[in-house]
């Protein structure tokens, strides 16, 4: 009997091991643990930072060198907002002459895929090596040279398609059922920050605004006031792919369109509203406003209290949708902090995060015939009647 019972422990503790072996192939344990006699938890509960003791064990420990950047860039990637990055020195060069108006790259408004969870291509600008290689708005890059684009952050992928001015990237588009691949040069792209002309006989000025950078107020409002010295009818102010900039500086184009009144109002983290408030005129000119998918952030922001305060009619097409509001914060060693802060509201309170503002009238382009510019042509159409 006693051999037996042995007989019996030593098969229960065979077939305990083997399920267990099997069961770890299929699941594999989320421990596996050495323990060499020792206590197997390390005794860190003093009273030192509970980040920093993590930041630092895992710096000393973990089985593959990881440097501080790393895990700091995994802990504001892990927040899941595609505009709270940090950036390193390099990074935030680049950062700042995207601020300034200037960066190295290939000339396209990007956005990330929900979807797909890969870059797409909002809007291609003008003169640009993207247009001259024939990107178009809808792209989807699924690669950079031979790195894959998914699962990576806004930021991170973006960095993938910038580079050093001069070098080449080589980029895999999808294009509906298309795998496209295209060699595109980097260059320094200087996006304009006005474009201006007349139609209808001059009695028409038009005023294209691509992006709210420093000092952009200023060329605004110097354009404005060479409309009113021409004695224009009627003004188009075209905000299609105007992908937003600095809030100071919408601000101060907003106050040319309305008197004293609220500019946005803002949401923090605790759901309490604020409203933002600033001192205006009132514009007395007929206004037609274009906007587009690309039109993004401080863009839909001017858009917003054009249409909640009735000065204009809105044409084109639902906006991109980001009502959210970053504020930059500067650390040692020429490292940047860009973190979402708060959401905003349009002066009637309306949400726009995810959902974009809709226009007045719907109206799309023919992207296979953009010289045809339908758009343009029904905000003409609009203004010719009521000037």
């Amino acid at each position: 009997m006693k051999k037996n019972n042995k007989l019996i422990i030593v098969l229960f503790l065979i077939i305990f091991f083997l399920c267990g072996y099997l069961t770890g192939m299929r699941y594999p344990p989320s421990v596996f643990i050495s323990n060499t006699g020792t206590s197997i938890f390390k005794n860190l509960t003093n009273n030192s930072n509970l980040l920093n003791q993590t930041f630092d064990i895992l710096q000393n420990n973990f089985y593959k060198k990881i440097s501080g950047d790393e895990l700091i860039k995994g802990m504001v990637n892990s927040l899941n907002d595609p505009y709270t990055a940090f950036f390193d020195p390099t990074e935030t060069k680049d950062l700042q002459a995207e601020i300034e108006g200037i960066y190295a790259g290939i000339g396209v408004v990007i956005k990330m895929n929900e979807k797909e969870q890969i870059l797409e291509i909002v809007s291609v600008f003008k003169n640009t090596p993207a247009e001259q290689a024939g990107l178009k708005s809808g792209d989807l890059i699924e690669k950079a040279d031979s790195t894959a684009l998914k699962g990576l952050s806004l930021e991170e992928a973006s960095l993938k398609v910038k580079g050093e001015i001069g070098t080449s990237v080589v980029l895999t588009i999808k294009r509906e059922n298309e795998e496209l691949t295209f060699t595109i040069k980097r260059e320094n792209i200087k996006i304009p920050i006005i474009e201006k002309d007349y139609r209808d006989d001059g009695k028409i000025g038009y005023l294209k605004f691509n992006m709210f950078t420093d000092n952009s107020s200023a060329e605004f409002n110097s354009v404005l006031n060479e409309f009113k010295q021409k004695n224009v009818k009627g003004v188009i102010l075209d905000l299609r792919d105007n992908s937003g900039g600095l809030l100071a500086e919408c601000e101060k184009i907003a106050s040319n369109f309305i008197p004293s009144g609220i500019l946005l109002w803002t949401r923090n983290r605790d759901g309490v509203t604020e409203p933002l408030k600033i001192k205006g005129q009132e514009f007395n000119l007929p206004l037609v406003v274009l906007i587009n998918n690309g039109t993004a952030s401080a863009a839909e922001i001017l858009t917003g209290v054009i249409k909640d305060y009735n000065v204009g009619t809105i044409i084109g097409e639902n906006t991109f949708g980001k009502g959210v509001i970053q504020q930059i914060f500067n650390l040692p060693g020429s490292y940047t902090l860009k973190v979402t802060v708060e959401e905003y509201l349009t002066p009637n309170k309306i949400e726009i995060n995810g959902k974009g503002i809709t226009p007045d009238i719907t109206v799309q382009n023919n992207p296979d015939k953009p010289q045809e510019d339908l758009q343009l042509q029904k905000a003409i159409e609009i203004l010719s009647k009521e000037i």
